[in-house]
């Protein structure tokens, strides 16, 4: 007698979410060691350490809120690609915890510039040019979750168009925002440039961290906007849409570590030379110069970090 099971495949529209998912979870291995590596030195304000850790806890929601979802689809609903036309409250929240993710790590270069602004450089137009599009972005985002909710079948099958365009914006004010924070911050490090190797060496470094930032996470945007608008009836751009919030995470973490690596060099190299030629008055004028331009260059890397700074130039 013929057997009546019937199987049906499910890897066509699942295995993009799936592989993003593993993708997902190796970065936030990445993040945790990052983590740890920050706050084991963490000397930064306050806020600067309360933003590192609200980044840490809404990336683990963002992995279980993402579980979750895809358990909903593959255990209990295994071989039901009906199912698809049903959206769980966890991959909404999940977009809302992105969203968040998103704007934290964009405030924070808004911060950066603000602590620029404050030394006399940089100009208040880009900075609330940036704040717009973030601003943008998170209403994009909001309208997103919105969607979500009140149109359950209309996001992964038959999209509604409200969806569609309300995502568009949240995605492309992002990018738009993080392209030109990127700009602003690379102009103000050549804004700060002096004669001196050392310290041109240094901002070398940091310029080639904030774009190495900006390339990740702009890339990645434009993938997941490519994906989601050039094919719409599969589901890579999930994939896609699960690991942004992660490279925003890492790329946070990525940047208050490298930072700090880099002001450390600086620093012990500047105390290495200034032993070296102490008897030089022109080796000690040097120096002083030297630290007073890393304390520059590091207020506008941390924002408001000045006491640390003076504390490391003594």
């Amino acid at each position: 007698m013929a057997s009546t099971d019937t199987f049906t495949n499910v890897s066509t529209p699942f295995a993009p979410v799936y592989w993003g998912f593993v993708i997902s979870l190796l970065f936030g291995g990445v993040t945790i060691v990052q983590a740890y590596i920050y706050f084991l030195h963490a000397r930064d304000s306050l806020l600067v350490r309360s933003m590192a850790a609200g980044m840490l806890v809404l990336d683990f929601v963002d992995s279980a809120l993402v579980a979750s979802s895809i358990y909903y689809y593959l255990i209990p609903h295994f071989g039901s690609v009906l199912r698809l036309g049903f959206l769980p409250p966890e991959l909404a929240v999940e977009c809302l915890i992105a969203t968040i993710i998103t704007t934290i790590s964009q405030m924070y270069f808004v911060y950066q510039l603000v602590g620029a602004k404050r030394l006399g450089k940089g100009h208040w137009s880009v900075i609330v040019g940036i704040s717009i599009l973030s601003v943008l972005a998170l209403a994009g985002g909001i309208a997103c979750v919105v969607t979500m909710y009140l149109f359950k079948h209309g996001v992964l099958q038959d999209r509604n168009r409200t969806f569609e365009i309300s995502f568009g914006v949240s995605k492309g004010f992002g990018s738009a925002a993080d392209i030109v924070a990127t700009i602003a911050m690379c102009l103000f490090l050549n804004s700060v440039r002096t004669g001196m190797v050392q310290t041109n060496s240094l901002l070398d470094a940091l310029v080639r961290l904030i774009l190495n930032r900006g390339v990740l996470v702009t890339l990645a945007q434009t993938l997941l906007l490519v994906t989601f608008y050039a094919a719409p009836a599969n589901l890579a751009w999930v994939a896609f849409h699960i690991n942004v919030p992660k490279l925003y995470v890492n790329t946070f973490f990525a940047m208050l570590n490298g930072r700090d690596r880099l002001k450390e060099k600086h620093f012990a190299t500047s105390v290495k030379l200034h032993d070296m030629e102490s008897s030089s008055s022109r080796a000690k004028s040097a120096a002083f110069h030297s630290d007073e331009q890393a304390t520059l260059v590091s207020n506008a890397q941390v924002g408001v970090f000045s006491d640390t700074t003076s504390r490391s130039s003594a």
